[in-house]
């Protein structure tokens, strides 16, 4: 008897861990991608600084036509048509195994929150809205490698401490987000906002989108001051979307303005530029894509170390041939070449110290330095990607 009423307990309790079960998932989702790519009028750099050597270079690129990264997805059921969900995905370099964004174990993205037919709202490290709503309006959906991605979306179009709000409502997109600042004495030192609508109805589709961060000094930002005075970073967007049997044109324009704090150094080099972009998708064959791009920035005027200046216009060139082997694996072959800046313009110029100028990022983070004098750069790869 004993037994048997064992034996029920046992048998209830694993009916209700299947149960519960059922109404939760988490899903292990990524892709790991590598190519080997060649470029021209390359600068020796270490640390921002120039060094000696410069020439072609042949590496292997960690990121390629999309970034390395693992993911870990989860919904569970709360009832009455809510739910709770979160996301923590990961950013590695394939070339040597280590950590991407700085480190961060879980840097692309790293939020909890709730969900329901009315949309969802969550918490945490995550993309801006106007990133979200504007990602099917780029020729390459932001592919690291060969997309100036910084210089559309900004340098913080991931942001920390973020509550943000997405809703789908048949054809239209819409989402809104804050991140907070966490300065005392000040609610915005720190902060950012924005907005996105996306509407895609059959073959056409329209984006819209506004961003404003609130970026400290670079004093404040390295903890060397703990004052609460920023500058801004606006950026306003519109794009469009139209498909014609296997063709998908694309094109964009991008309005920028960072202004400095009003004391302390600029985290980033105050400008101001109009941006637009366009480009065409061909599915040649269920296994077969072509996408070419092309990029320009009308930089209005920048000022770097309190010099005002008026850079060249920067263009970008790229040709894609992409060939699935499965669902999961394909190869792909690029060129790219850029004008009046290095490849993916994260350097325009330098400083007659030497020191290079990262437009749009950190000395620390630019990938190509393109040697003083050289009007731009070519950049021919090969890969292989795979998605699990």
């Amino acid at each position: 008897m004993k037994k048997r009423y064992l034996a029920a307990i046992a048998a209830a309790a694993t009916a209700l861990a299947g149960g519960a079960h059922a109404q939760s998932s988490v899903t292990l989702y990524g892709m790991t991608t590598v190519d080997l790519q060649f470029v021209n009028h390359v600068q020796n750099v270490v640390n921002g600084v120039k060094v000696a050597g410069s020439g072609s270079e042949l590496q292997m690129s960690p990121s390629g036509i999309a970034q390395s990264r693992f993911g870990l997805r989860g919904n569970e059921d709360l009832g009455g048509g809510y739910s709770a969900i979160f996301t923590l995905e990961n950013q590695f370099n394939t070339n040597n195994g280590q950590l991407g964004n700085g480190g961060l174990l879980f840097g692309r993205q790293a939020f909890v929150g709730l969900g329901s037919q009315y949309g969802k709202i969550t918490f945490g490290r995550q993309y801006t809205s106007s990133f979200v709503a504007l990602a099917d309006y780029t020729p390459l959906y932001y592919s690291p490698e060969f997309e100036p991605v910084v210089a559309m979306s900004g340098p913080s179009f991931r942001e920390n401490s973020m509550v943000k709000y997405e809703g789908q409502f048949g054809p239209l997109l819409a989402t809104a987000h804050w991140s907070f600042g966490g300065r005392a004495g000040s609610f915005g030192a720190g902060s950012g906002y924005g907005a996105g609508l996306s509407y895609s109805a059959g073959a056409f589709g329209i984006g819209l989108g506004f961003d404003n961060v609130n970026n400290l000094s670079a004093q404040e930002f390295v903890g060397a001051s703990g004052g609460n005075d920023y500058g801004r970073d606006m950026r306003a967007f519109v794009g469009l979307r139209y498909t014609y049997q296997t063709l998908k044109f694309v094109a964009g324009y991008r309005w920028g303005n960072t202004l400095a704090p009003s004391s302390g150094s600029p985290l980033y080099p105050p400008h101001q530029d109009d941006m637009v972009w366009a480009g065409i998708n061909w599915t040649a064959t269920p296994a077969a894509h072509f996408i070419v791009g092309y990029y320009y920035d009308d930089i209005r005027h920048a000022t770097l170390n309190g010099t005002v200046v008026k850079p060249k216009p920067l263009q970008q060139y790229v040709a894609i041939a992409d060939y699935s082997l499965s669902k999961a694996t394909d190869l792909y072959a690029s060129a790219m070449y850029s004008r009046n800046a290095s490849l993916n313009w994260d350097n325009v110029g330098y400083l007659p110290n030497g020191q290079s100028v990262g437009y749009y990022l950190p000395s620390g983070a630019q990938t190509y330095y393109m040697t003083p004098g050289s009007s731009g750069q070519l950049g021919l790869s090969v890969g292989i990607r795979h998605v699990f």
